[in-house]
């Protein structure tokens, strides 16, 4: 075989070890990986040869690990330390596999290989005239397969839905062979089907617990005839919550994004900007006296919301109309679509910027849930409230940087986005007591009605919280897939997510 696709190397093996997590990134920064490494990488280019690396698992008690994109934010590429599973573990870099295979333009559908990234493909069927629809801030980095695996979300859900929307079919490789649908015509796909349980339900959430996913049939859409931005400017978190939920219950007008920054989210992107021109600048003061005067509006409270159209041009035109309506029945009023498009392109900066500033002794996380409409304040001001206290109670050095952001919107909840950095000059074992505190944060989202993750999955980062979510029983069914048979993936989960999620 081709060795150069088999690595026994010390960076191989510690960045397929490791993901994105602060402490994945504090570990490799300081030098001092605190946990199991796998033995070695595999790199395979076909189906087959996977088949052949599971086989080889099988007979020899092997632990094999998929791996995408690396993105992952769940601790699920960390290996479990000898004592718990003593086999070699085997982390399966799937990147080679990368190729679309078909494309049926008729039906809007393509067959696409597990391991190709997000960026590889949007460009792909952009050459073609399409879209994937699939956009979460990891697309860069993180592949197909991990979006199957941790059942990702997009920042265009509201237009193409989550990845389950999204995949048809998917094919799997397991201990016991390849698991695919059967296909009596070449380039087509199954569709919707009543025949028991599909390889496509299992896989969803999966994270790596049945298999290595190879393969899958999604779903396409010819490009956009119009796409624009645009953002609006509100008084206060509370009418921006009561604008977004408007907007939630637009059907299909619904943008095809909708993000709502709350005020330190949206100062800092206002820091973050480059110098405005003499112009921009006489426009932003006089915008801003206005608003203050005839909108009641603060530095210190505005919130903005960020808008993403795409679709026909009579489309976007109605969406406008609905956008501009909404906004003036909530004290809103425009920013115009420079904001908005930069409101958009501050998520895919976010992670770039956490490791930025770690160079300055600023250590920071975000973490996600899903929260029903009923319980998004209180949800959000108690996670807050936790993280200022549990920082205050370690007597840690400064104040803590703490924002949110409401991202996917649905007809009972949304998809919140927390925020969290802090200054850990002279504080002895920083990642951990970061870690701690946000811990804490993930127990008060619980307690106050949010869920353990909207995409970015479990892995072993967020799996003690199993039991709180689930049934005894469903909990132990999920504990025991964590640990996988002989011969079968330990966990496929990976991040972005909005994914960002993504292997």
């Amino acid at each position: 075989g081709d060795e150069s696709r088999i690595s026994l190397r010390q960076a191989d093996r510690a960045r397929h070890g490791t993901g994105h997590t602060q402490e994945d990134m504090y570990d490799l920064r300081t030098g001092l990986i605190r946990f199991r490494l796998p033995d070695a990488v595999v790199w395979p280019e076909n189906e087959g040869e996977v088949q052949a690396l599971v086989s080889l698992a099988s007979q020899n008690d092997w632990c094999l690990i998929p791996f995408g994109g690396g993105t992952n934010v769940t601790h699920s590429t960390h290996c479990p330390h000898k004592e718990i599973d003593p086999r070699q573990m085997i982390s399966v870099d799937m990147k080679l596999m990368r190729r679309v295979i078909w494309v049926n333009e008729e039906d809007g559908v393509a067959y696409v290989e597990a391991g190709i990234t997000g960026l590889e493909l949007i460009r792909h069927m952009e050459k073609l005239g399409f879209t994937i629809g699939h956009e979460p801030d990891s697309y860069e980095f993180s592949t197909l397969g991990g979006w199957i695996a941790t059942k990702a979300s997009g920042m265009k859900q509201n237009k193409y839905g989550n990845i389950e929307d999204i995949v048809r079919e998917v094919n799997v490789v397991g201990a016991k062979g390849l698991m695919s649908h059967k296909h009596k015509m070449e380039m087509t796909s199954v569709g919707r089907s009543s025949a028991g349980v599909d390889m496509k339900s299992l896989m969803l959430g999966s994270e790596g617990c049945f298999g290595i996913i190879v393969s899958a049939v999604i779903k396409i859409w010819p490009l956009a005839e119009s796409r624009s931005h645009e953002s609006v400017l509100l008084p206060n978190f509370g009418a921006g919550l009561r604008y977004v939920k408007g907007l939630s219950k637009m059907r299909s007008l619904k943008p095809a994004s909708v993000r709502l920054l709350d005020n330190e989210q949206f100062r800092l992107g206002q820091a973050l900007r480059a110098s405005p021109s003499r112009f921009q600048s006489f426009r932003n003061l006089v915008s801003k006296n206005i608003g203050y005067y005839i909108g009641n509006f603060s530095e210190r409270s505005v919130v903005c919301a960020t808008i993403t159209f795409e679709g026909t041009s009579e489309e976007v035109k109605m969406q406008k109309r609905s956008v501009r309506e909404l906004a003036s029945m909530h004290g809103g009023i425009l920013a115009g679509s420079t904001v908005g498009k930069a409101g958009y392109d501050l998520t895919f900066a976010i992670a770039y910027l956490r490791d930025f500033a770690l160079n300055y002794n600023i250590l920071g996380e975000s973490f996600e849930t899903f929260v029903p409409w009923s319980k998004l304040t209180r949800v959000i001001e108690a996670t807050k409230r936790k993280i200022y206290s549990e920082h205050k109670r370690r007597a840690l050095p400064g104040a803590p940087f703490v924002c949110s952001r409401v991202t996917q919107l649905y007809d009972d909840g949304v998809c919140v986005y927390f925020y969290f950095c802090m200054n850990i000059c002279g504080v002895g074992e920083p990642s951990d007591i970061f870690a701690e505190i946000e811990r804490s944060a993930r127990q008060e989202i619980l307690d106050n009605g949010g869920s353990l993750s909207h995409h970015h999955g479990l892995g072993k980062l967020r799996s003690a919280f199993v039991r709180q979510i689930y049934s005894q029983d469903k909990a132990h069914h999920q504990s025991c897939a964590v640990v996988a048979p002989p011969g079968m993936a330990l966990d496929e989960s990976d991040e972005e997510s909005e994914s960002d999620s993504s292997t």
